[in-house]
């Protein structure tokens, strides 16, 4: 039987992302399924790169053994701050979310000097550990001149605000930097004279590339930000997170609008352009895994709570391979939970009008 080829396009999500460590697991070790490309931001850029250059240098168990390696030393590099990021006691009794811990944080403290010191202010210097270790995980490289396995890197254009893809024959580690550079914390990366921040505020992921630059017909979205969260937010707290699950995927909604609406008219035979070809869109997520989690809970790097993560990712993706993979390669209807998530019941027409 020959293996079926997919994309994937991985959303960021600090320490989140070690779900999707979890799902790529389960996704390589399918004999069955090809990835062609990735496409990802902030942590799903370092899994996606993380994953290719496992791929270049021992294939599917290479792959594996990198994501492996990876979220192992992000938790050993930041074990010596454990104490300062953590607060009391927090896992010991399971609670992954570092605000809502008694005891004063580094988190804390960093939340409440937000708003009046800038990371100009607070690291002058811009003194980043995480710097040194991509130096020292990533081979730049071998990732340059092996496109066998296309990756997109998102990254936002300070300026302009507008969305910046790193290719394969360009990334190294100010890309990867760029890609997960959250401002609020950490100064802009420069890039050829040229100042990033976080993927995340223009494309959460972007899903384009692996349309126009892969052959895949299946593109496979794995989600970290929920998509909907029950009732009013009414602490600070609450609100700024909801606040930035919406930032986080008001670009992944706009792109998924489009799609929704291009797939419409070509299943019509409205469009019969070759350029505007037809592929199935699939997610992988678990809003209930992720439902007692808070925003804080992404800078959560003890090692449990990612092999949680982990553990949820993997399951999740193998609930995935089960339900979809007799379909893969074929034309499938757009799915019904984006359509309730995404789309909301109303005509996309003109939302895609207004935004473009």
């Amino acid at each position: 039987m020959s293996a079926k080829t997919i994309a994937l396009a991985l959303q960021g999500g600090g320490s989140h992302g070690a779900f999707t460590w979890g799902v790529l697991d389960s996704l390589l070790a399918d004999q069955r399924l090809t990835i062609e490309g990735f496409s990802g931001t902030s942590s799903g850029a370092m899994n996606a790169t993380a994953a290719v250059q496992g791929l270049i240098a021992g294939g599917r168990a290479g792959a594996r053994q990198s994501l492996d390696d990876f979220w192992r030393q992000i938790h050993t590099l930041s074990w010596p701050f454990a104490p300062l990021m953590t607060g009391s006691f927090g896992e010991w009794w399971g609670d992954h979310n570092l605000s809502s811990r008694p005891g004063w944080s580094f988190h804390d403290l960093a939340w409440n000097l937000r708003p009046e010191l800038s990371p100009y202010e607070i690291n002058p210097f811009n003194i980043n550990p995480f710097r040194s270790f991509l130096d020292d995980f990533f081979d730049g490289e071998a990732l340059r001149r092996d496109d066998r396995w296309k990756l997109f890197l998102a990254a936002t254009h300070v300026e302009s605000g507008s969305l910046r893809l790193f290719r394969n024959n360009e990334i190294g580690t100010d890309h990867l930097m760029a890609s997960a550079c959250l401002p609020s914390l950490f100064h802009a990366v420069e890039i050829d004279g040229t100042h990033y921040w976080d993927g995340g505020y223009s494309a959460n992921p972007a899903i384009f590339p692996l349309i126009y630059e892969c052959k895949a017909k299946d593109i496979v979205v794995v989600q970290l930000t929920k998509s909907r969260r029950a009732g009013l937010p009414r602490s600070t707290q609450q609100i700024q997170q909801r606040f930035t699950e919406i930032t986080l995927n008001s670009c992944l909604i706009r792109e998924i609008r489009a799609i929704r609406l291009i797939t419409d008219l070509i299943d019509r035979g409205v469009i019969s352009d070759p350029s505007m070809r037809r592929i199935n869109l699939h997610l992988i997520k678990d809003e209930d895994f992720f439902d007692g989690l808070s925003y804080s809970s992404s800078f959560n790097t003890d090692i449990g709570f990612l092999r949680k993560l982990r553990a949820a990712g993997a399951a999740a993706g193998q609930r995935w391979i089960e339900s979809a993979y007799d379909d893969l390669g074929t034309d499938l209807p757009f799915p019904d939970d984006l359509l309730e998530d995404y789309v909301g019941g109303h005509h996309v027409g003109p939302a895609i009008t207004t935004a473009e």
